[in-house]
């Protein structure tokens, strides 16, 4: 596959299986066909609505038998209250922050298991002073800093 299905933020719903395994994504992606995936005329909306759908026990609306189900009509006939706009914009600048410093912290921590699984060894065996890593490490910071 060389196009996503969706670019923008959306709520992926389970339709078979897991029912209550609700993901946010934020990146483009593609679904399969066990999953309902949401599109928003207010992008303020999603993350609200991640919240809110993980709030319900959705296995509890299973309509399957032998494999637990959920359909667009019971989807559909969700009694959900949501907030005016001004709300739904607070919430989402709030929870995007989180989201944000999220990301940024998952970034450090893949940057430091590579420092360490880089110099480690070398330092271990001897071919690394600990000033050299330092150096090395105060280097990988700097760059990471700059982009």
């Amino acid at each position: 596959v060389n196009k996503t299905l969706c670019d923008t933020a959306s709520v992926l719903i389970p339709r078979k299986g897991s029912l209550n395994n609700l993901m946010y994504v934020r990146n483009p992606f593609w679904s399969v066909d066990t999953m309902f995936y949401t599109l928003f005329k207010n992008k303020n909306v999603v993350k609200y609505l991640f919240y809110s759908l993980n709030r319900l026990n959705l296995l509890e609306m299973n309509v399957g038998s032998a494999v637990p189900s959920m359909t667009t009509k019971v989807l559909n006939n969700l009694d959900l209250i949501f907030p005016d706009e001004k709300i739904l914009c607070a919430f989402d600048e709030k929870v995007e922050q989180i989201y944000l410093k999220k990301e940024a912290d998952e970034l450090q921590s893949q940057t430091l298991t590579q420092i360490r699984d880089t110099l480690l060894p070398q330092l271990i065996t001897g071919k690394l002073s600990v000033p050299e890593a330092l150096l090395r490490i105060a280097e990988v910071e700097s760059k990471q800093e700059s982009s």
